[in-house]
Formats: structure tokens, C-alpha cells, sequence
């Protein structure tokens, strides 16, 4: 490049990668490199102020009357720019420390519509996503046959296939739309968001936690569970890679005031309908079972089906397959709702809001969740903590908040005491709720004492040559033995006590065997000529084993043998009450008892079913009441992410939830800018922090974990530093 041409600014000096390369190449000294680069940085200034100025500027970019730099110049002029260059440092650090509107730069005119077009057809699928149901007929294979069990060797799903299906389209569609902006549209517009250096950290972390979970389900041992997920949960690994392009695009193009104000304006409404069909669905009338819903859930050979579908539970549930999910997607958007609202400048924006927030607390309430309950409450107390520091340092007008918080206080206080004294029902559920429906529970050696009078209350039971042991918690052991004839085939069974001394039964009229000793009359045994052992032992279901290879073996669904009966290993804490948190200690204990096996990567998506020691009877039978539950889940999402993709892969999700934290603390809370996206950043930190709440009792699944996937991506560009383009 020239001489004349490289000082006279002909040349793209906008681009610091261009302008960097033509300094390298000039020729010229430190000094005149000095110079040019204040000029550059001057110039960029004035024209960020010409566009916060409705895009006029006196400027003259032709600089006809700019005298050009000689080496003789150089000696007499250097100290001059020093001192103008230090001059024109502390004007912008002044400025900088009174732009109260701060994250705010205006570039009209200068912002692709498409990307505006793009992050639309996101906020409109992410609030369609929770409600997108159609019929799937998932055909069990040999492997999926030995946990879920089905007369037609089909499974119907609903509500959960075809959302993950949707997250999994929307992601193709995201990152091939990305890559034709990288590839083929990019010329002008370089400011791409994604390659922000504040950003590096997510995208690294994002890229690393992929990596993990590619890793994991190409080295799965069942990998026809890895790419969709087992049946009832569907969330493989395209659907977890769906999130995270999900996350990243919301980073990439939620950098505009038009597009984050459409993100408001859809988590509001999507809330607000969520709210609507949970007090449908309490008022006897759900959305599933309504004419139009089943048009759209089933082929027309199927609608009669569809309309006969209900759920079997009290608990409301809409579209989210189970009440515990929707009750964490009421944790996770009550926040937003709250913040949208009360910061919207919109009168019925406001109203939408405030009215999205209070419904989908009773939603919450209704869906009979813990969890959900609490993460409301969770949310509602650190938006108030956060709106009293706004109050304290005039962040927000204090008149109008203090007018507000009295009005949404009152009304909040006098409709929940209203509705507590007025509906029973409503009551009882949150009563419930509140307590985990164990306001009176009872220790576990209380149960155990109270139900010894109806049941033989098993402690441990062992497999020995031709028998089994069974002993309860009165100190008792109860042992079978197979009669084996010379062949090695059995011809019968009989019974031993703690002693080892014979016991005297007699046969009842359903051909089973009973024990005349008052220590065994809860148990009841009966062998049946295909070497098939039942054991009653007043629990709601039997355990039935299989005569094979010299010894008892569980016999599972009818279907096959499991060689051994497992038992609960996992840490000794969860074992004083294996019960607690709705039977979540059992689980929590038995997935933590095979977690060093999942170190480096995990078992891979879709597998944690077959890795859980199933048919640990002593355990299923104090927790459950029966030894026919199937474990599929971990009710811990860092759990189920280290069972899938590895404990490295939770330590890497855990600092990126971690570095929003920490990140969004800084700008929501020790220095927020008070700027018309003040309640945005508050709403999407709260909310990100209820869901972690939700995370730690329920699963990450495809009804919500796509929505907060979404929020958190938008939460990462709002709370990163980065400068939001003027658009509206």
C-alpha cells in the first residue's frame, strides 16, 4: 500500500485485522504508526458519535487540510502527541464514566434484517416448543423389552419425540443459516457477536462439553439408545448438541434492542398461556382432550385415541409429559415474567406480565411440584433483594417501585390468603406441595414398626446354592430351599427359620404357602411347575424368581433372568432414609455408587437405564412399596450429565453456569446499568439461577431444558458486556 494512501485513510482502516496488516506493512516509524493509530481511534469515536446523534456529523472524512507526517516532523512533534494522546485518553475514560446508557450504541441502518428475521423464528419457537405434542409409536427393541414392558410391543408417546425431533430441525436450520452468513453473506458486517473476546469462554466451554458428549455416545456400549434417547425421556444426543447450537445462536443474534424486546414480549405471552391451560386442565377441561388439540396430536385413524387420552394423576401436566417438568418451567420463566413485566414501559406489556407471573405461581402450585414451588420462591426472593439495591441506588424510580411493591405485595397476600380459605383443594396442594407430600411423614423406623403387622418388612435377602434368605428387621431369617432330584431339576421347596430348623406350613385356598410361626405370617410363598418361586410378603406386588443354574434368580417382566439381585451401594448418608425427597436419596445414592466408571466420558445419552442396578428389591420395596419399578432416570440434572457424557463434562458445565453467575453478578447486580434493558438482564439471571435450583431435584428434559437453553444464551449476551445495536 501507498504511502500517501495508508495516511490519507483510502483504504478499509475500519478493520482492525486490515489495519493491523497495513501498519505491519508501511514502512513508517513508531511515531507516525502512533499517530495513525489515534487518528483511527478518533475517527471510530466520532462516528459511533455521529449515529447516537441521528446520524449527522460536521466531521470531514476527506481531511484536505491534514498536514502529512515527515521524519523531520517527527523529533519536534513527539512530545506534542504524547500529550494529546494522553489528553484524548482521559476524554474517553470520561466519557465512558457518564454514559449511564453504557451497553446502548446506535448504528441505524448498519444491522442485517435477516438476523432481526432469525432471532424472531426463535422467540416464536421457543414459545411453541412446550406445546408441540403428535403421536409417536416407538417399537421396543430386545434391549429396551427387558425395562419397559408393553402388551403390543409398541410404546405411544405424546409429548416428547416429537419436541426433541423440532429442537433437532431447528438446530440444522440455525447452524446452516450461521454458516451461509460466515461463508457466502459476511462482507460488510464484521461485528460478529460470537467473536467477541468476552464471549470465548462460553463458546470454548460449549465446544469442550459437545466434544464430551460425541465422545461418550460414539464409545457407548447400546448405541442405538445414544442419538434420540430411550423411550419416555428422548433426550439423545442430537438433542442435547440441539441445545447448546440453541445457546450459541441466541448469542449470536439476540444483539439488537427490536430483537430482545420480541424475546420479552414471547416469554411473556408463552407464560401467560402456560398459566391459562394449567387452570384449564385444574378446572377439569385440558388442552390435550379439547376437539382441536386431539386433531392436532394424531392421524385422523388415531383421533378417537387421542380424545381418550387423561392423565392418571391429579397433578396438572398440560403438554409437559410429567407434572414435574412443567412445575420447572415454572421456576424458570416466573422470573422473567415478574421482571418483564414490571419493567416494561407498555402498559399491557406490564399487565401481561405481572398477570404471566402470578399465573404460572399457581401453576406451579397446581402442578403439585416441590421443586417448581420452590424455585418460584426462590426467584421471587431475589428479584425483591435485587429490586430493593435498584431502590437503594435510584437504579429505579423510588416513588413508582415503592407504589408498585405495596400494590403487587397487597394483591399477592390477599389472593393467596383469598384462595387458602376459600378452596380446599387448592390448600391441600400447596400444603403438599410445600412439604413434598411429607408434611407427616415418618422416619423410616416408624414405617417399618407400623407395617409389620401386614407385612414381612425385608432387610436384606442373599442368593445361595439352591435358595434364598430373607431376613426383616425383627431379627428373623427366612430361608427357602429347592428339592433337587438326582437330574439336577426341582422337585419342590421347603422352608427353614432363623435357626435353621424346619418350619410347618399349610397350603391356602390360592394354592400358596403359609407358616403357622407368628414371626412368618406375613410371608407366603408359591412354587409353580415351571420353576417359577412368588414371594408375598404383603407388599403391593410379588417378587418372582426363576429355578435355573442351581440357584433363584429374579425373574423380570416376565420376559428374562437377572443372574444376581442387586443391592443398594451407594454412599451411607442416603441409606438412613432411602425414602426421602419422594425416593430421590435411593437414586441419588445408587447413580453416585457407579460415577467412577464415568470419570473421563460417560455411559453416553440414552443409557443411564441400563447402567442403574435395576431390581434392587430391599430398597424398591422400602421406597416404592413394590419390586416392579424401573429406574430411568437420575432426578438430578448434574447427575445425569455426568452419567452420560462424564464427570469432566459436569465440571465443564458447571463453569460455564458458574461464569454467568459470577459474570452476570457483576452487571446485574454490583454495577447494573440503568438503561431500558435494566429488567431484562435482572429477569434472565434469576431465571438461570431458578433453574439450577430445579436441577438439582428433577431432570434435564426436552419440554423445558430447549427454553432455558434459549434464555441462557440470550442471558450470556446480556449480562457479557457487549454492546446491544440500536434497531427500533
Amino acid at each position: 500500500m501507498k504511502r500517501e494512501d495508508l495516511l490519507d485513510f483510502n483504504f478499509d482502516w475500519r478493520d482492525e485485522d486490515v489495519f493491523k496488516q497495513a501498519l505491519k506493512e508501511s514502512g513508517l516509524s513508531e511515531k507516525e504508526k502512533i499517530r495513525l493509530r489515534d487518528e483511527r481511534m478518533r475517527r471510530l469515536e466520532l462516528e459511533e458519535l455521529k449515529a447516537e446523534n441521528s446520524g449527522y456529523d460536521d466531521y470531514d472524512y476527506d481531511d484536505d487540510d491534514e498536514e502529512e507526517v515527515t521524519e523531520e516532523d517527527d523529533e519536534e512533534t513527539s512530545e506534542e502527541d504524547e500529550e494529546t494522546a494522553e489528553k484524548e485518553d482521559k476524554k474517553k475514560k470520561d466519557k465512558k464514566a457518564k454514559n449511564d446508557d453504557g451497553l446502548i450504541v446506535a448504528i441505524k441502518g448498519d444491522y442485517p434484517l435477516r438476523k432481526m428475521f432469525i432471532a424472531l423464528a426463535m422467540c416464536v419457537f421457543a414459545a411453541v416448543l412446550p406445546y408441540i405434542s403428535y403421536l409417536h409409536s416407538q417399537p421396543l427393541t430386545e434391549l429396551t423389552n427387558k425395562y419397559f414392558s408393553s402388551d403390543t410391543g409398541y410404546i405411544n408417546d405424546w409429548f416428547l419425540f416429537q419436541k426433541e425431533f423440532c429442537v433437532v430441525i431447528a438446530a440444522l436450520v440455525l447452524l446452516g443459516l450461521f454458516m451461509v452468513e460466515e461463508c457466502f453473506v459476511e462482507k460488510r458486517w464484521k461485528d460478529i457477536p460470537l467473536r467477541k473476546k468476552n464471549l470465548r469462554l462460553p463458546m470454548i466451554l460449549t465446544g469442550v462439553y459437545a466434544l464430551l458428549l460425541i465422545v461418550s455416545g460414539i464409545l457407548s456400549e447400546h448405541k442405538e439408545l445414544v442419538m434420540m434417547g430411550v423411550v419416555k425421556q428422548y433426550e439423545g444426543l442430537l438433542g442435547v448438541l440441539g441445545y447448546l447450537i440453541i445457546f450459541l445462536a441466541a448469542m449470536n443474534y439476540f444483539c439488537d434492542t427490536k430483537s430482545l424486546e420480541r424475546f420479552s414480549t414471547a416469554m411473556i405471552l408463552t407464560t401467560l398461556a402456560a398459566s391459562i391451560f394449567a387452570v384449564m386442565e385444574y378446572c377439569g377441561h385440558p388442552l390435550q382432550q379439547t376437539d382441536i388439540m386431539a386433531h392436532l396430536m394424531a392421524p385422523a385413524d388415531k383421533y378417537e385415541l387421542a380424545k381418550k387420552l387423561h392423565s392418571t394423576s391429579d397433578n396438572v401436566h398440560i403438554t409437559f409429559f410429567n407434572s414435574n417438568y412443567f412445575g420447572s418451567f415454572c421456576g424458570l420463566m416466573f422470573p422473567m415474567a415478574a421482571a418483564f413485566g414490571l419493567g416494561s414501559r407498555n402498559i399491557v406489556k406490564k399487565i401481561l406480565g405481572c398477570v404471566a407471573a402470578a399465573g404460572i405461581a399457581v401453576g406451579a402450585v397446581l402442578s403439585n411440584s416441590t421443586a417448581g414451588l420452590y424455585a418460584v420462591a426462590a426467584g421471587c426472593g431475589l428479584l425483591f433483594i435485587i429490586y430493593i439495591v435498584y431502590w437503594c441506588r435510584n437504579k429505579i424510580s423510588r416513588v413508582q417501585s415503592l407504589i408498585a411493591f405495596v400494590c403487587v405485595a397487597a394483591v399477592g397476600a390477599g389472593g393467596f390468603t383469598f384462595v387458602m380459605k376459600n378452596n380446599d383443594d387448592m390448600a391441600a396442594r400447596f400444603y403438599k406441595v410445600v412439604n413434598n407430600g411429607s408434611a407427616n411423614k415418618e422416619a423410616p423406623e416408624e414405617y417399618r414398626e407400623r407395617i409389620k403387622g401386614t407385612h414381612y418388612v425385608l432387610k436384606e435377602i442373599r442368593q445361595g446354592e439352591h435358595s434364598l434368605e430373607l431376613d426383616d428387621y425383627s431379627g428373623n431369617t427366612l430361608t427357602v430351599t429347592a428339592n433337587v432330584n438326582d437330574s439336577g431339576k426341582p422337585t419342590g421347596v421347603y422352608f427353614s427359620d432363623t435357626d435353621g430348623n424346619k418350619l410347618e406350613t399349610y397350603v391356602d385356598d390360592d394354592d400358596c404357602t403359609c407358616f403357622r410361626d407368628e414371626r412368618y405370617t406375613n410371608a407366603n410363598f408359591k412354587f409353580s411347575n415351571t420353576d417359577k418361586l412368588y414371594i408375598d410378603l404383603g407388599y403391593e406386588k410379588k417378587m418372582v424368581f426363576q429355578y435355573e443354574d442351581e440357584k433363584f434368580k429374579p425373574y423380570v417382566h416376565s420376559l428374562y433372568t437377572q443372574d444376581t439381585i442387586n443391592t443398594y451401594k451407594g454412599p451411607e448418608y442416603f441409606k438412613k432414609d432411602l425414602s426421602a425427597l419422594s425416593g430421590r436419596y435411593f437414586i441419588w445414592g445408587t447413580t453416585m455408587s457407579f460415577l467412577d466408571e464415568c470419570i473421563l466420558i460417560g455411559k453416553g445419552s440414552g443409557n443411564y437405564v441400563t447402567y442403574f442396578p435395576q431390581y434392587d428389591y430391599v430398597s424398591l420395596l422400602e421406597v416404592y412399596d413394590t419390586p416392579a419399578m424401573v429406574v430411568n432416570k437420575p432426578h438430578n440434572w448434574y447427575l445425569g450429565v455426568a452419567v452420560d457424557s462424564g464427570v469432566i463434562s459436569l465440571i465443564v458445565l458447571l463453569v460455564l453456569l458458574g461464569a454467568f453467575l459470577v459474570k452476570g453478578f457483576g452487571a446485574v447486580v454490583l454495577h447494573p446499568v440503568k438503561d431500558r434493558f435494566l429488567h431484562l438482564r435482572l429477569g434472565l439471571y434469576v431465571a438461570v439461577i431458578a433453574y439450577m435450583i430445579v436441577g438439582i431435584i428433577n431432570d434435564s428434559y426436552v419440554c423445558v431444558s430447549p427454553v432455558f437453553w434459549f434464555i441462557f444464551g440470550v442471558g450470556w449476551y446480556a449480562v457479557s458486556g457487549n454492546k446491544v445495536v440500536e434497531t427500533d
